[in-house]
């Protein structure tokens, strides 16, 4: 952590340049009580937090009158828990069914949730949130009108992650543009971070969030795990395999609902094809039979069935979990590391359970509703990576699928297979995977040397 005179200085510093208008929300993220609390004593009262449960534990700590924004990635099923604390200004809202669940939930509590419009300006796929054609005046007169219980205040963005200040320039300015194309009044511009807020602030911003600037790197959970010379900050885990037994199920179910609609399938090739999405697996196997595209009606009616059968096959509860993933997960977890779920999974009954069933001890999931492109295409973990903040040498994935592995390595990141299923380790090498352990409990015994 920053000496607390270090803060004091570096706030002082930041302030010279953001004019009166403009509003500092200091990003205080994985910050400890006593470094949020110098900056509050600094004269600071906007904080931006990114994480639910971290708010949970921040808030009865220090004082009431902090306007708290959340300016992470908000999935719907953390809302109602968000919305409990009374966030100032939720910033992230990157779809309409986000806005929906926001609504929905504040009308049961009573209430009326200040939000901005999250808008994708950058050139990367990893990027969130709504096209720039997409906000107009009639769109957001129309979320106002539908849904009573949310103030759309205005938009947030954030630039290309590139040393290219004409392209930053170009992403700030898209969203200025916006601002004059709708009808907000004192419309607020969140854009800006420590590395590009004074480019922000040129183009419009009239709120920037400053994290690194202020507090220095980032402090709090600092984790203890190394790997050459870097610490270990955040491990992407598959779902199906790695923290449920749960691929004999998925095996048979799609034998199954795959055999019933005259397509001709084995374990073998499901486990091969783990990773990919329900509708990339349909695809992938019709594309190779029939040499063109499944048909939506087919695909939709395999998928359905397999469901179907993996219910039935499960009796309708959680698969077993893998042995010693639960060990790993609190060892993980116990040393500041984040742990976070990377799926291609629709299976709902499993991914809404997952935080219950491993003690809250996730940060966040990428499933098959979060990405355009499953596995292997990289962009599930691409996803996972920035959404984590950290650098790709402080991730590594734990993958139990070829494609999986293949995935992680696309995305530039250090690939741990355990290999928990059919497939020889020999599948794993050849995509690349860097550490192969037979079991949960070897990957334990590495991690603690």
């Amino acid at each position: 952590m920053a000496q607390q005179s270090q803060i004091t200085h570096n706030l002082a510093e930041v302030r010279t340049h953001i004019p009166s208008s403009v509003t500092l929300v200091c990003v205080s993220k994985y910050q400890p009580i006593e470094a949020i609390r110098e900056a509050y004593e600094a004269g600071e009262r906007h904080f931006g937090e990114s994480r639910v449960q971290e708010l949970k534990t921040k808030i009865p700590a220090l004082p009431a009158d902090i306007h708290w924004h959340f300016i992470g990635h908000l999935q719907t099923n953390k809302v109602r828990d968000l919305l409990k604390l009374r966030p100032y200004l939720i910033h992230s809202v990157d779809s309409l069914r986000l806005l929906q669940t926001i609504n929905d939930e504040a009308a049961r509590q009573g209430i009326v949730q200040d939000i901005l419009l999250e808008v994708h300006v950058a050139r990367e796929m990893t990027k969130s949130g709504f096209l720039p054609e997409e906000i107009n005046e009639q769109m957001v007169h129309a979320q106002s009108v539908h849904y009573p219980n949310v103030r759309i205040c205005g938009l947030m963005t954030m630039a290309t992650n590139t040393d290219d200040e004409s392209e930053i320039r170009r992403c700030f300015m898209q969203i200025s543009d916006l601002k004059s194309q709708i009808s907000l009044g004192d419309c607020v511009l969140s854009m800006g971070m420590s590395e590009d807020y004074r480019i922000a602030i040129d183009c419009g911003a009239t709120m920037v969030r400053i994290g690194s600037a202020i507090f220095g790197e980032r402090a709090g959970n600092e984790a203890f795990l190394m790997r050459n010379g870097q610490h270990i900050r955040a491990v992407f885990f598959d779902q199906d395999g790695i923290l449920f037994d749960s691929m004999p199920y998925h095996a048979k179910a799609w034998e199954k609902a795959m055999q019933e609609n005259g397509i001709p399938y084995t374990a073998t090739e499901c486990y091969l094809n783990e990773g990919r999405t329900g509708s990339g697996v349909i695809q992938e196997i019709y594309e190779r039979l029939h040499g063109t595209n499944a048909p939506q009606e087919l695909i939709d009616r395999i998928y359905s069935t397999k469901s179907d059968y993996f219910l039935e096959l499960t009796g309708g509860q959680l698969p077993p979990l893998v042995p010693s993933v639960r060990d790993v997960l609190q060892f993980l977890h116990s040393h500041g590391v984040q742990c976070w779920v990377v799926t291609g999974s629709g299976q709902r009954n499993l991914i809404n359970n997952l935080n219950e069933t491993f003690d809250g001890v996730f940060t966040g999931i990428i499933s098959a509703f979060d990405v355009q492109y499953g596995k292997p295409n990289p962009e599930p973990y691409l996803k996972a990576w920035e959404r984590s903040g950290f650098k790709k040498e402080e991730c590594f994935v734990v993958e139990n699928a070829p494609l999986g592995v293949r995935a992680g390595k696309g995305a530039g990141l250090y690939a741990i297979a355990v290999n928990t299923g059919i497939l020889p380790d020999s599948a794993l090498a050849e995509e690349g995977a860097d550490k192969i352990f037979p079991n949960m409990a070897a990957l334990l015994a590495w991690l603690k040397q």
